[in-house]
């Protein structure tokens, strides 16, 4: 519409040009007031086309920074996304090679970047925005300006407008045009002063002014119609910073997550909608903060008992293989002695055997003692009644000499008669004295078969005494062996019976053993998971009091 009522004015300024064109020698005033008019509406025209050519600015402006991302500031730095605007001015230099005019963006009141320049020709970056309306309405109530403006000193046809975050103006972005740059309409025409025309502009001015007020009429109503289309799409831009920050802040949070770090809080807070899922989303990371922090406290302790398990368990496999060796030295010790008092009992068996045998004869050489005593006794006794009749021979031969020696003497007497007798009894003299040395030779003899007899007969009954005393200790002896076998064959039994018990225990330790070695590589496989999990816990970050241990290599 207002490009209609636009094309009318100038249609109708162009032919009321033309008409005092043609005589304009005779209407100068009338050429002079027609001049002031299509002035006018030259201006209203390049303001309207100012206003229009801004709009396209603006948003395009907006569309470029929308399509970067929510605008935040970070450590005094204006950003749009994972773009900083400070000092950048790729943006501002872009929207004004595609629409042309002056473009700033602000940081609160501060131009971060412009192609605004100074006197001296450098940019105006670091400049504020003057107080006065634009700051008030702009920062103060954050809503949009449109109109002029003095910037720098110089008059701007211009746009502000607020960027909202989270409920406060953190930027403004600003498009405008110099209004020496906009070209100046004009009309001229010959000075001529006619009544005639006077009146006839008179009534073309009320006709004009009438249409100017139509045509104003319009551009307000135009004007408030693209106001309120702003203010929706400023809305609607609002709305879709505030959600695209929502998603940008939790998709940072998530990706902090993902990274494995359970410290990381949305601080920053949200549009109102938005900010119980920020709450949400921090109560969720605390509670798996919480809940990773006890798993690694206790995988913490999961590793080092498992540690203590593992070196137990190396220790324990250690000694049971010790055990097991000395066991099975000692179980064939224990073979080796078992069948050593085997022995020992077999032998005693025969020694008491042998012992029986011994006191057997023994006992028979005591009575072969005893008979040999009683022989002696006999050859004593018959020694002495040989003595007797050795005596009884002497006595007889002594008398027999005395015979002879008496016959002798007779035969002397005799003579010749009794020569014979004695020539006998000579014989019988000399045989006498040979019976008397035989017997004295004899009970010599006898004497010493006597001393003899004795001698042996003493020594008989010592040894008879030996004999029974050897007799009385081979009896005891055959006791004691008869006790040392019982006790060996007790040996040998308990023995068995303890060899058995070393070979159980021997097998169980063996047993042990195995169970011992799969015991240490569960409990090594235990450890290894252990590690496992504490290189997996080491991934997130955790408070400092959880003690997550940080291994540089999974543990084998």
């Amino acid at each position: 519409m207002v490009w209609i009522l636009a094309g009318i004015v100038l249609a109708a300024a162009g032919a009321i040009a033309a008409i005092l064109l043609g005589v304009r020698r005779r209407v100068s005033a009338l050429a002079r007031d027609l001049n002031a008019v299509a002035i006018a509406a030259s201006e209203a025209h390049r303001d309207m086309v100012a206003q229009n050519g801004l709009d396209r600015n603006i948003d395009g402006l907006r569309a470029r920074l929308a399509a970067l991302g929510p605008a935040r500031i970070e450590n005094d730095e204006l950003w749009f996304g994972a773009y900083r605007i400070n000092g950048d001015d790729r943006v501002v230099d872009e929207i004004k090679t595609q629409y042309g005019g002056a473009v700033t963006i602000f940081m609160r009141d501060v131009r971060v970047a412009t192609n605004v320049q100074k006197p001296d020709g450098t940019r105006a970056v670091g400049t504020r925005l003057a107080p006065g309306p634009i700051h008030d309405a702009v920062l103060g109530m954050g809503k949009t300006y449109r109109g002029e403006a003095e910037i720098l000193g110089e008059p701007y046809f211009a746009i502000y407008e607020p960027v909202i975050a989270n409920h406060e103006t953190i930027a403004i972005i600003f498009v405008g045009v110099r209004k020496l740059d906009l070209p100046e309409g004009t009309v001229t025409g010959d000075p001529r002063s006619m009544a005639c025309i006077r009146a006839d502009l008179d009534s073309l001015r009320k006709v004009l002014a009438e249409q100017v007020r139509t045509a104003g009429e319009a551009i307000a109503l135009r004007q408030l119609s693209e106001d309120t289309r702003r203010a929706l799409d400023a809305e609607r831009v609002t709305r879709a910073h505030q959600q695209a920050h929502a998603i940008a802040a939790l998709g940072t949070g998530l990706e902090r997550l993902a990274g494995g770090d359970l410290l990381f809080r949305l601080d920053e807070k949200l549009a109102a909608e938005y900010e119980k899922l920020r709450t949400d989303f921090n109560g969720a990371i605390r509670q798996l903060h919480d809940a990773m922090a006890m798993i690694a406290r206790n995988a913490d302790a999961v590793r080092s008992g498992a540690q203590e398990i593992t070196a137990a368990s190396d220790d324990l496999a250690r000694r049971t293989e010790q055990q097991a060796a000395t066991l099975e030295q000692t179980a064939a010790a224990l073979e080796q002695i078992t069948a050593t008092v085997r022995r020992t009992a077999a032998g005693t068996g025969e020694a008491r055997k042998l012992v029986g045998d011994a006191r057997s004869e023994t006992d028979h050489s005591g009575e072969i003692v005893q008979r040999a005593v009683a022989a002696m006794s006999a050859i004593e006794a018959s020694s002495r009644q040989i003595g007797q009749i050795s005596g009884l021979i002497d006595e007889i031969a002594f008398q027999t000499n005395l015979l002879a020696l008496n016959a002798g003497v007779e035969a002397a007497r005799a003579g010749e008669a009794g020569r014979g007798f004695a020539v006998v009894a000579t014989e019988v003299r000399a045989l006498a004295q040979r019976s008397a040395s035989a017997a004295r030779e004899i009970q010599q003899l006898i004497a010493t078969s006597d001393r003899e007899v004795g001698a042996g007969v003493e020594l008989v009954g010592e040894t008879g005494a030996a004999l029974e005393r050897i007799a009385r200790q081979v009896s005891a002896l055959n006791g004691l062996i008869v006790d040392i076998a019982a006790s060996s064959e007790e040996q040998s039994t308990g023995l068995a019976e303890v060899n058995t018990a070393v070979n159980q225990m021997d097998q169980v330790t063996q047993q042990n053993a195995a169970m011992v070695e799969q015991t240490t590589a569960a409990s090594h496989g235990m450890s290894s998971e252990a590690a496992t999990l504490a290189e997996l816990l080491s991934r997130f970050r955790i408070a400092a009091g959880a003690n997550v241990v940080r291994l540089p290599a999974k543990v084998a």
